[in-house]
């Protein structure tokens, strides 16, 4: 648990106010002020967040280093007896001191090794599960948090309410029962973007758009291929008259021409899109080509990665060096341009006598291959489809799978909630239900919409009793080591809610729980008397705010 905090910087009466003690259970930081004047209620609870690994203190939007400059923070854990002391200063906010008891720094390591070790020293069961994904959302603090409690899971504001489902199963150790789904969703979504990635790219070829263009596409080939017995059926006497040896040399040449036509057309592709990077065009990434791969085993990925590394240097490399690439593709086209007419020469002048003419040849040539790219687009459509569904396929198993642990957990929260809200004005209002829907689409990847709702009363005064109690069912089920509640978590409570709902905090007695009250000669002297007993800091204006001045003001209706 965090023992202490201290600054430079926090003052009273202009006198350094020294170390700030913690304890378990409830902490509360305590202002006299009736008004919205600003004494340091809300940044004091984003300094206690900064020494819990966070960096909403130092963000713009807290305005703190903007109207008291950088300092260095001070604080210290005990964990299970064996005490650790930290320093951090807002200037460097990606490091952290590991200090002696004097604060003296005898190492420094990186914020992210720092809440690794805090990961590591609240025993977080999940090892996946970063401890700010963990501890941020129930650190509701100004400046910090979103002020929408529908976007309870949410550990900032911008963090999108997927990452917020994947770390809240992370916290109760269930993550692990959806894992195997989950990466079987990712690897199919990334396989269907990668094929439609490589498709607008002309890696591979296909331009089919639906059913109907596969229709047309396939009768475009019905009539290449009827074409082509046509032709065939011409020279019928003269395929007769093949003996056996001939027809077998015939179908070497033949072999032969192919290669080379396959070898001199992937060189002009590879000019072609050497010369459109100097252009701009992008490559794809060596995950891309190694997905695509495993859907075209036959591509060359060898090459392919070489004109990847090719096109990523280009940012650093002179135009000079790629024409000089280009140049030295285009010798090999030219050799490759010889082979071809070689092989071609050597096919036709071993066809019998009287046969297919030149321009029969070429025309048979060609339709052929037109031919064979028709047969690849509608491969490659149909693997695309087959991709897609293999996708939707993963995803429909991953969303019901997902939504049975959510239910589960959801029940447990929901037990523990309706004890809870039994305390509160003797059980008269109905209990919150923590509730995950499942997608309304097959493509969605994964459970994000959630609620707690106490039958259709959608008051913010319920809302704000539902956050307390799920808040307190969460740190009491999970390893998490805190929350932190600002004003604005119990701001819309009305006036039979609100005593009883503070008197919930007290029921916590291992672990902490860090709160703000503006002024409390409103409450009734046993609820004064609790915040009382459990104030660690004192605020009021005209010197005793956490800075020790009054010339800060800010204009948020509950910040400091």
């Amino acid at each position: 648990m965090l023992i202490e905090i201290e600054s430079e910087l926090f003052k009273e009466n202009g006198k350094p106010r020294g170390k700030i003690v913690f304890h378990k259970g409830l902490n509360t930081v305590v202002a006299t002020e009736t008004t919205n004047n600003s004494t340091g209620k809300s940044s004091f609870l984003l300094a206690i967040d900064f020494a819990f690994g966070g960096t909403a203190y130092t963000e713009e939007d807290a305005k703190i280093i903007e109207n008291v400059g950088h300092h260095v923070v001070n604080f210290a854990f005990d964990f299970d007896g064996e005490k650790l002391y930290f320093s951090r200063s807002t200037a460097t906010t990606n490091s952290v001191n590991i200090c002696n008891s004097l604060y003296e720094t005898e190492k420094t390591i990186t914020l992210e090794e720092f809440r690794t070790l805090l990961a590591q020293k609240n025993n977080f069961e999940d090892k996946t599960l970063s401890f700010r994904g963990a501890v941020s959302p129930y650190f509701r603090i100004s400046h910090k948090s979103s002020k929408n409690l529908a976007e309870f899971l949410k550990g900032s504001i911008k963090q999108i309410p997927r990452n917020s489902v994947i770390n809240f199963e992370k916290l109760f150790n269930r993550f692990k029962d959806v894992e195997a789904e989950k990466k079987n969703a990712d690897d199919a979504k990334k396989a269907d973007d990668t094929f439609k990635d490589a498709i607008k790219r002309n890696f591979i070829p296909s331009g089919i758009k639906s059913d109907k263009g596969l229709k047309g596409i396939q009768e475009e080939a019905e009539a290449l291929k009827q074409k082509l017995f046509d032709m065939s059926k011409t020279n019928d006497e003269n395929v007769i008259a093949l003996d056996a040896k001939n027809a077998e040399k015939l179908k070497a040449l033949s072999q032969r021409y192919r290669n080379a036509a396959s070898r001199k057309t992937k060189l002009e592709n590879k000019i072609n899109i050497a010369q459109d990077s100097l252009e701009g065009i992008s490559s794809p990434t060596s995950e891309e080509l190694t997905v695509l791969q495993s859907y075209f085993p036959s591509v060359n990925l060898k090459k392919l990665y070489a004109l990847e590394q090719f096109h990523e240097s280009l940012s650093s490399v002179l135009k000079v060096q790629i024409n000089d690439e280009i140049n030295y593709l285009k010798m090999q086209l030219n050799e490759a341009i010889l082979n071809f007419e070689s092989a071609k020469n050597e096919y036709e002048n071993a066809l019998p006598k009287g046969g297919l003419s030149k321009a029969s040849f070429d025309d048979y040539g060609k339709t052929y291959f037109e031919l064979q790219k028709l047969y690849e687009r509608i491969e490659n459509y149909h693997k695309g489809k087959l991709i897609s569904a293999t996708e939707t396929q993963a995803k429909a198993e991953l969303n019901s799978k997902e939504i049975d642990v959510l239910i589960s957990i959801s029940e447990q929260v929901n037990q523990n909630m309706a004890d809870l809200n039994k305390l509160i004005q003797k059980g008269k209002w109905k209990n919150p239900i923590l509730k995950f829907t499942p997608p309304k689409t097959d493509k969605a990847n994964g459970i994000s919409s959630y609620s707690i709702l106490s039958g259709t009363d959608a008051g913010d005064g319920t809302a704000s009793a539902n956050i307390m109690m799920f808040d307190l069912t969460v740190l009491h089920f999970t390893k998490l080591p805190a929350i932190v509640h600002d004003l604005f978590v119990r701001s819309e409570l009305d006036e039979e809610r609100k005593e009883d709902c503070i008197k919930l905090y007290t029921m916590e007695t291992e672990k902490q729980i860090f709160t703000a009250f503006r002024s409390i000669s409103n409450y009734s002297p046993e609820i004064q008397k609790i915040i009382e007993d459990n104030a660690v800091l004192h605020l009021y204006t005209n010197g005793g705010e956490l800075y020790g001045t009054s010339k800060w003001v800010k204009n948020s209706e509950e910040s400091e």
